[in-house]
């Protein structure tokens, strides 16, 4: 077997800096770089099997990334407890019928997208809670933004919030109908998430002014 390409998100949340950040001697969040692109029906459903292991405890979803001007699909693994399990989980794969390519060197910044069953609690108006994350939640916002717009205004709202330690990202889910969402990830609480997303509310207003 061949070595293949594996790539590991060093900084998962590069927004927050703080305690409760995942330990850096376990495998946070690792991708498995797939030959081709698979179905999310085919991920989800082989590495439900695989989860039936006891000792294959971790989860996982399908993943794109954009990184070095290429593009690659790709297995977003987590909850691995040490790394000696990747090549055991990767076997595992394998033997689905699922390929990766040859390992290569590669490092940087990159995009990653992924595609994740969610467990979420109502906690407010707009604002959800993630059942399996004690620090993640999700801003529901009547916006959907692309990567550029979306950076530049979270750049600008954090320049004007007294409290910029949290990690954001964007996202949308489906729930009785679709809706989009800004996750926050920090240890906070909830009338500090109002703040942020009255925060993000203002800067789409702007923004609507503007255009």
């Amino acid at each position: 077997m061949f070595a293949v390409l594996v790539l590991e998100n060093l900084e998962p949340f590069p927004g927050y800096h703080g305690e409760n950040l995942p330990l850096e001697s376990m495998p946070e969040s690792i991708f498995l770089i797939t030959a081709k692109s698979c179905p999310p029906e085919n991920i989800f459903r082989i590495s439900q099997r695989l989860c039936q292991y006891e000792h294959l405890n971790f989860n996982a979803c399908p993943a794109e990334i954009n990184l070095m001007n290429n593009q690659y699909n790709a297995i977003r693994i987590k909850g691995l407890s040490n790394y000696s399990s990747i090549a055991e989980l990767q076997g595992c794969y394998l033997n689905q019928g699922i390929t990766f390519l040859k390992h290569r060197k590669i490092k940087g910044s990159g995009l990653i997208r992924i595609e994740k069953v969610f467990r979420l609690e109502k906690i407010d108006d707009f604002v959800f809670r993630d059942l399996d994350d004690v620090l993640t939640y999700y801003l529901q916002i009547p916006y959907s933004f692309n990567w550029n717009l979306f950076k530049k205004v979270t750049y600008t709202l954090k320049n004007n919030l007294e409290n910029r330690n949290f990690d954001a990202a964007m996202g949308f889910v489906y729930r009785s109908e679709l809706f989009d969402f800004v996750r926050i990830y920090a240890k906070t609480d909830l009338s500090r998430l109002r703040i942020i997303r009255e925060k993000y509310l203002k800067e789409i207003e702007k923004i609507k002014k503007q255009s």
